[in-house]
């Protein structure tokens, strides 16, 4: 039998797999989330455990096709115990594939990051590989955070993966060798804040019906300024308008709020700050449903996000030095809520937007300074 290296950082064991974890690794691979996310048998019997602990991992090795390995890590109780499955699938050329699946019990606790980071390693130092790739399922959203921790790129092209016979959209990312093992932009979490009469949060998938009412007012677009946000907006289309806004914050390019009834938890509007990567400074776009303009929730929840913004980083907020907008200048709703929030009128651009009834409109430009905000 091909030799299989131990690895630990203290914490977490990595070793071969033994007849032992077969309980476990059922436990983890009929757990509803692995079953979700991950192309394991479906349903998944004791029979595939003992397959994969007996035949698939030691077969890899021998053949070099697959370094798996069981990780071990104590529990609250100081029980050491089978805590994950990591693995590089040797693609050959000095290419792998990692793949990793935690159990229940082990989830939270950064086991499966730290088992992947002595994976990592290992395979650069003692396989001598010169990329690793990473493949998942789309809005796999714990595996995209790990491995942005460690530091892998993931692009925006369209990938697919194969689930059980099925063609599924993927994300996909690349780490070579010699790169920091460390994130390599931010990923913006987005915090609860609250104002007067409305609450700020992240988007739900609950407030997709009220979003896509939102864009199809009227108002909004005729003052749109394109032909994609001019599109049929319908769930069918926009299905993914919560997703790729989560998708920005874990880019490190966006952070986006739904402004919230605090007794219903209903959607009133939107305020987000984009461009973020850019020299510490954003761009603040905002829009309010049809049924709760007037009111002045918009201005209190641009001010509030003003504040999120100019706070310092170390004190929980995003540390920008300045934050700029604009609006066509014929909406006098809009330029209202920028100038009652505090925002500068700075200039005009002539004939910039193209408008719903196919004229060109000015736009006003605002902009804000860390140092002038009160």
């Amino acid at each position: 039998m091909t030799s299989v290296p131990t690895l630990t950082d203290g914490v977490v064991t990595l070793r071969r797999h033994r007849e032992d974890d077969v309980p476990a690794i059922l436990e983890q691979c009929t757990d509803p989330e692995v079953q979700a996310w991950t192309s394991v048998p479906s349903p998944y019997a004791l029979d595939d455990a003992r397959t994969f602990v007996r035949h698939q991992v030691p077969g890899g090795w021998e053949t070099d096709r697959y370094w798996g390995f069981a990780v071990t890590a104590r529990d609250a109780d100081g029980t050491e115990r089978f805590a994950a499955g990591v693995g590089l699938a040797n693609h050959g050329d000095g290419l792998a594939e990692i793949g990793y699946a935690t159990s229940p019990w082990a989830r939270g606790r950064g086991l499966t990051q730290r088992a992947c980071r002595l994976l990592l390693h290992w395979g650069f130092e003692e396989r001598d590989l010169q990329a690793v790739e990473w493949v998942a399922k789309r809005w796999n959203w714990p595996s995209r955070r790990l491995v942005w921790r460690l530091g892998f790129a993931v692009g925006q092209e369209r990938h697919w993966m194969q689930q059980r016979g099925v063609l599924v959209p993927a994300w996909h990312g690349t780490l070579a060798r010699g790169e920091d093992l460390a994130p390599r932009h931010p990923w913006y979490d987005v915090p609860v804040l609250r104002a007067e009469g409305l609450v700020l949060r992240p988007l739900a998938d609950a407030d997709l019906p009220r979003m896509l009412e939102s864009l199809a007012d009227p108002v909004m677009q005729h003052y749109s300024e394109g032909p994609r946000d001019r599109a049929p907006h319908t769930a069918e289309r926009w299905l993914d308008l919560v997703e790729e806004r989560r998708e920005w914050a874990a880019r490190g390019e966006a952070v986006a709020w739904t402004v919230a009834d605090p007794d219903t938890d209903a959607h009133l509007g939107l305020v987000q700050l984009y461009h973020l990567q850019h020299r510490r400074q954003a761009e603040l776009g905002f829009w309010a449903h049809p049924d709760a303009r007037g009111r002045g929730l918009t201005t209190r929840a641009v001010r509030t996000v003003l504040r999120h913004a100019f706070v310092p980083w170390d004190d929980g907020g995003l540390g920008l030095r300045r934050v700029h907008a604009h609006a066509v200048s014929s909406n006098a709703a809009s330029c209202r809520v920028l100038a009652a929030a505090g925002l500068r009128e700075v200039g005009r651009t002539r004939r910039e937007a193209l408008l719903g009834d196919g004229t060109w409109g000015d736009t006003t430009r605002f902009d804000l300074l860390a140092e002038e905000w009160r």
